[in-house]
């Protein structure tokens, strides 16, 4: 299943590269608590990105690895090891419009139970997430 979401951000491409590509601006952005088990204080290709996050009070676990990363265009990362999703790739896309960005979400993923369940339960999940990470980003953006 895919999910896209895009926004203006009011800044420079490369603030709000350097922001998404931290732990300190994932931290900022991302609308639950965390726990970082492993991450590095630079992102590139390779870097391992593994925290517990909690979600209706249950404590969730993830794992990623980023598999592609240009600076102030892109990077993505990919699922290795989480509940409940079986599979989970996503890409940021940053694009310069003279002092603003447009940043967009692309996600493909799946439960391991079928398109119905991935529509019903996984679209509105993350509609409610990256609507959260969006409006926390533009806040982080203005606030400076």
């Amino acid at each position: 299943m895919n999910y896209t979401k895009t926004i203006q951000i009011d800044a420079p491409v490369e603030d709000v590269f350097a922001f998404c590509a931290s732990p300190d601006g994932f931290e900022k952005h991302f609308p639950h608590s965390i726990q970082w088990i492993h991450t590095e204080e630079n992102w590139d290709n390779g870097s391992i990105i593994e925290f517990k996050f909690r979600f209706l009070s249950i404590w969730l676990y993830w794992k990623a690895e980023i598999i592609e990363y240009q600076q102030n265009k892109l990077f993505t990362d990919v699922l290795r090891s989480s509940f409940p999703y079986k599979y989970f790739r996503h890409s940021h896309l940053f694009e310069s419009q003279e002092e603003k960005t447009i940043y967009t979400d692309q996600i493909e993923f799946s439960f391991g139970f079928g398109n119905f369940i991935d529509k019903a339960v996984g679209i509105p999940m993350l509609e409610s997430t990256f609507s959260q990470r969006h409006i926390r980003m533009k806040h982080a953006f203005n606030n400076q």
